[in-house]
């Protein structure tokens, strides 16, 4: 019989995972500022903070909450699919189709007996990316800057033309045209898709879904030695096919290119391979700038250490290093004056409109730092742990930034969901052995299977 600090642990799971479907569910819903949306994400991040410091979380939720979870997920896929801002093809229905489909794949998966929860998870990570691949076959020419400066850029490289020494044209009224204002392995990352298929998203796509992949596979790998593997394998495949999937896909955002390579540090990690993860994590921070605000938490992570979170700097910004001398001035102005000088949004999905001017940017920081404390002092060690660090911290950059939209709200929810897919998949003595007398972390027993 499972202890009362197991069970509340457990409900810890429960209430964590709710929250990151609640959060992508209304940033897709209603993809800039609303009364609503705004609501939901801060109460989400004010439960989220008072799990971590109850050490109520990160935990093996149970079958029923993810079931919840995903019908969440269903809402606004129905309601609000990606209709705006392209030219749809005829293939379109089968993507946004699909890619509910996956969701009614992963509820039965999470009902059925335990040893047939692989297979259903296998053909949902299959059935999302399919949605995910024809929605971008189906979605051609997005009027929006992302897609624009990357296709251009891309063009351009391979004409040996500097990114960040170019304007853009055909960018819409009001967007950004004079500046490439990603780190370089985003457009390095698309270059594939580029010449490929003639569009850097299939680029950014093959990043995701090869991440993706690598967690699933490492549950997989589980089976036979974790109780819980198989709902780990169904909630790795469940942070893949949250709502705003298909819109970031399809937009060219990329944070697609840096949950990519978080996942696949991620699965380097738990498979013992912390050495080797030194390298994804190196691709985040080259993909974009403010990925280096959970970098403290992986030197801070046992498993990971500070030796490798400086190599892993080292490298990022051996990525960044030729570009940088090819026009110092430039690559500052796209890459780091740009945000300091970006105009706040009055339809941020933020806090930052109420705060008084002489607060905004001191909240932004008080915030993101308190997460990293607050995560530092109450999270275990395990990767687990350190996977909803870098949520927490995600979110609460986001609950403050002047700029903050669906893009990023998705991403802090997807890797709350695979914290928990991680603890799930981890070995139980080894969560333990990591969390020990410091935390007194009770990783509880999770749901039946």
């Amino acid at each position: 019989m499972p202890s009362p600090l197991a069970r509340a642990s457990g409900r810890g799971g429960d209430a964590t995972l709710i929250v990151a479907a609640a959060i992508a569910a209304a940033t897709s819903y209603t993809t800039i500022y609303t009364d609503f949306n705004i609501a939901v994400v801060a109460a989400g991040c004010a439960v989220l903070g008072a799990l971590v410091a109850l050490r109520r979380t990160p935990q093996v939720p149970s079958r029923a909450a993810i079931c919840v979870a995903v019908l969440i997920g269903l809402i606004p896929q129905w309601w609000r699919p990606p209709i705006g801002n392209v030219d749809r093809g005829p293939l379109f229905p089968l993507a946004t189709g699909l890619g509910m489909l996956a969701g009614v794949l992963l509820i039965v998966g999470t009902l059925v007996v335990a040893h047939r929860r692989w297979l259903l998870g296998a053909l949902a990570w299959l059935t999302m990316s399919a949605a995910a691949t024809l929605v971008v076959q189906a979605s051609a020419r997005p009027a929006i800057d992302v897609w624009i400066i990357f296709q251009q850029a891309t063009r351009g490289l391979l004409d040996g033309r500097n990114p960040y020494e170019m304007a853009f044209s055909g960018v819409p009224a009001g967007q950004t045209d004079d500046c490439f204002n990603y780190l370089p392995f985003t457009f390095l990352a698309a270059l594939p898709g580029r010449v490929a298929f003639g569009d850097v998203r299939y680029g950014e796509l093959l990043v995701l879904l090869t991440g993706s992949a690598m967690l699933v596979w490492v549950a997989w790998r589980a089976r036979d030695q974790r109780e819980h593997a198989g709902l780990g394998m169904l909630l790795a495949v469940l942070a893949l096919s949250l709502p705003g999937v298909l819109r970031i896909t399809q937009q060219a955002w990329n944070e697609s290119v840096v949950l990519g390579c978080l996942f696949a540090a991620v699965a380097l990690l738990l498979s013992d391979r912390a050495g080797l993860a030194v390298v994804p994590l190196a691709l985040a921070l080259a993909s974009k700038q403010h990925v280096v605000l959970v970098l403290p938490l992986w030197a801070l992570w046992p498993r990971f250490g500070w030796r490798r979170a400086l190599a892993s700097g080292t490298l990022a910004a051996a990525i960044c290093l030729p570009w940088l001398l090819a026009n110092p001035g430039r690559f500052y102005g796209c890459t780091v004056r740009f945000f300091l000088d970006l105009p706040a949004r009055p339809d941020s999905i933020s806090l930052w409109r109420f705060l008084p001017a002489a607060a905004q940017i001191p909240v932004v920081v008080a915030l993101t730092v308190g997460a990293l404390l607050l995560a530092h002092r109450f999270l275990d060690r395990s990767t687990a742990g350190l996977v909803l660090g870098c949520g927490l911290v995600f979110a609460a950059f986001d609950l403050a930034n002047k700029q903050s939209f669906e893009n990023q709200w998705l991403l802090a929810s997807q890797l709350l969901v695979a914290a928990l897919a991680c603890r799930a998949v981890e070995p139980r003595d080894r969560a333990q052995d990591e969390a020990g007398p410091r935390t007194g972390v009770a990783t509880g027993r999770g749901p039946a299977p």
